[in-house]
């Protein structure tokens, strides 16, 4: 990762839909910082949108992980919505969680911040 890298990948559903992505990082700053343009892998994606994630290191050494997305306009965010982005970005912190030793299973709880 580095401002103006790219990234592409595809996820895969479980019915074996295919859905490519790529990333375009406009800010990097290692341990604090990171800002992205998620889409699909073409041209001018009009769904495309704008990533913030925000590391905040605490007090008693653990560190909170805030991930922000801005839309380019309602009718997209509410696209999104519909389409399971919250529940699907709370799986992915799941399994981050997982991967970093800070939970010892994907069905762990992590919560929005506007559930605590």
């Amino acid at each position: 990762m580095r401002p103006g890298g790219r990234a592409r990948s595809d996820m895969t559903s479980g019915e074996g839909t295919v859905f490519t992505n790529r990333f375009d990082y406009l800010e990097v700053v290692p341990g604090k910082r990171l800002v992205l343009d998620h889409g699909a892998d073409v041209d001018d994606d009009p769904a495309r949108f704008r990533v913030t994630i925000t590391l905040d290191g605490q007090a008693d050494g653990k560190t909170v992980l805030t991930r922000r997305q801005l839309h380019p306009n309602v009718e997209r965010r509410e696209a999104a919505i519909g389409f399971g982005a919250v529940e699907l970005g709370l799986q992915t912190m799941r399994k981050l969680a997982c991967h970093l030793g800070a939970a010892t299973s994907t069905d762990e709880k992590v919560s929005p911040p506007w559930a605590r």
